[in-house]
């Protein structure tokens, strides 16, 4: 299983998705798979507070 990044678009700063560490604090999920393996899903967060306006039912 592999490691899937989830990242804003045109935020503030270029968010790190090579494996190193982010600056904006990405939550990591395991995820695990039919053959018992663990993906991992990385979600960053935006620095320009974009989530704040979102409705709830995108986040």
């Amino acid at each position: 299983m592999s490691t899937v990044h989830v990242h804003p678009v045109n935020d503030l700063i270029a968010h790190d998705t090579d494996g190193g560490d982010c600056p904006c604090g990405p939550r990591v999920e395991p995820v695990p798979s039919d053959d018992g393996s663990i993906g991992w899903l990385v979600v960053h967060h935006s620095l320009d507070g974009r989530e704040l306006t979102e409705p709830e039912a995108t986040r």
